[in-house]
């Protein structure tokens, strides 16, 4: 494997602690990008299935208030979650294959240790801004312990992104899918524990949450074969800059443009319809989140092709395309159908989310296409230009779910957020379009071109 000028790891395993022993790599770019999507893809049936499971486990153990106040505080720590990873996990996919193991345990533990500690700051910062502008009175943002739980949990969470995206980078998916199917697993299993010694609360959810984070990290850790190793790495800015540079190109706003409004859209919720209503929201989003994942992930795994490679390029494009929108199909027909008696699985309440449901659901070709914009535009140089527009969407989105909030609760914020959506594909399709046109000519000329060296051989070989 070529190492890029850095020091050339084993012919078949080389250990470089945590849990991320490299493997050999792919022998083509193709595989490369069916690996990650595979990983991406296993790891959401981890944890969409079981998250699933989680939410509707906790809506029979816990009023539709606790689960709603809960939500609200676990989407809050996600979206902090979010800006705290400084799009490390995306460039640590893209970094750690080719580098040497020290290289690469110095670029880790320096990514956890700038995203985890910026995590926990920002936390602790919302909690107090937000117990002090609202006087909500939850008590995980209205007391020191609280303060501190919800920063821990924040950090936690932003180290298991930041980690999840080095162990597909040094092409570990297995050890990234087995850390979220314990973590999943874990909170599962803790949680009707819990509800039976301390009671249901928004705390004791977000504990849980945290306890499954935790352990899965611990597993992981556990089962390197080279601890001391990992613990003799420090922390260290060198050779880290060229990474920064490129997140500062748009990935990192690329990124949280992509999350934020699903993860603000509850906060708003249960801030302005109370936390009733937004359990049946949340529940809503979180089953939509299920489909629009597949484009999603379609488009991550589209990152890691050869842009300058026609061929290749056009073929990944068409087959993302072409599956979402068999997804699109089958969730516009399926959703309302559907949407009321899913709800209902999460108990009473929930059903009146349906129309949200299916409003979400008739959007995600939409979702699709800003998906697969963003790999379209990085393979055309524009990468900064995805993030302005990406960025752009995101707020025009927010807008619209207030918008919709004000004038038809959950429902309109529902029909709103997918009509920015829509709006929002209409613009971004014309550079699908022209890329499309531009690889068809692109590959039509190399074949003319071999076509053209094939006819000179044959005329060559019978002497004409």
């Amino acid at each position: 494997m070529r190492a890029r000028g850095r020091a050339v790891p084993g012919p078949n395993t080389r250990r470089l602690g945590l849990g991320l022993e490299r493997g050999n790599a792919p022998k083509s770019a193709g595989r490369r990008v069916i690996t990650i999507a595979v990983a991406l893809f296993s790891t959401t049936v981890i944890t969409s299935g079981l998250g699933f499971v989680f939410w509707a486990l906790a809506a029979r153990l816990a009023t539709t208030e606790v689960v709603g106040r809960a939500s609200a505080v676990i989407s809050a720590m996600q979206l902090i979650g979010s800006f705290g990873t400084l799009g490390f996990h995306i460039l640590l996919t893209a970094e750690l294959p080719g580098r040497g193991a020290a290289e690469v345990r110095r670029l880790v533990v320096t990514s956890l240790g700038i995203a985890g500690g910026l995590a926990f700051v920002m936390a602790a910062a919302y909690a107090v801004i937000d117990h002090s502008a609202t006087n909500t009175g939850e008590w995980i943002y209205a007391t020191p312990a609280g303060v501190v739980l919800f920063g821990a949990g924040t950090a936690a969470t932003t180290v298991s992104v930041v980690l999840d995206g080095a162990l597909v980078g040094v092409q570990l998916s297995g050890r990234q899918a087995s850390r979220n199917l314990i973590f999943a697993l874990v909170k599962l299993l803790a949680l009707p524990v819990a509800a039976f010694a301390m009671g249901m609360s928004p705390e004791v959810i977000f504990s849980v949450w945290l306890l499954g984070n935790v352990i899965s990290l611990l597993t992981l850790g556990l089962r390197t074969q080279a601890p001391q190793e990992w613990l003799k790495t420090m922390p260290s800015l060198r050779g880290f800059s060229p990474l920064w540079r490129t997140a500062a190109a748009g990935y990192h706003w690329i990124n949280i443009a992509t999350h934020a409004p699903a993860l603000i859209m509850p906060i708003m919720v249960a801030t302005q319809l109370g936390a009733q209503a937004n359990a049946g929201f949340y529940a809503a989003l979180l089953l939509v989140g299920v489909i629009w994942i597949v484009p999603y992930h379609l488009g991550t795994a589209m990152l890691t092709l050869d842009g300058g490679n026609a061929g290749h390029f056009q073929h990944g494009l068409s087959t993302a395309l072409r599956l979402s929108g068999v997804v699109a199909f089958v969730a516009a027909v399926g959703a309302p159908c559907l949407a009321g008696p899913v709800l209902a699985v999460f108990g009473p309440g929930y059903e009146q989310a349906r129309y949200c449901l299916i409003a979400f659901a008739l959007c995600t070709f939409a979702s699709a296409v800003k998906s697969i914009y963003i790999p379209v535009r990085k393979a055309q140089g524009a990468l900064s230009t995805a993030a302005l527009t990406i960025t752009l969407g995101a707020a025009l989105e927010l807008g619209a779910a207030e918008l919709g909030l004000k004038l038809g609760g959950v429902t309109g914020v529902g029909i709103a957020f997918g009509a920015a959506m829509v709006f929002e594909s209409f613009c971004f399709w014309p550079a699908i379009a022209r890329m499309r046109k531009s690889l068809a000519r692109q590959v039509a000329a190399t074949e003319h071109g071999h076509h053209g060296d094939e006819h000179k051989i044959a005329l060559g070989i019978h002497g004409v």
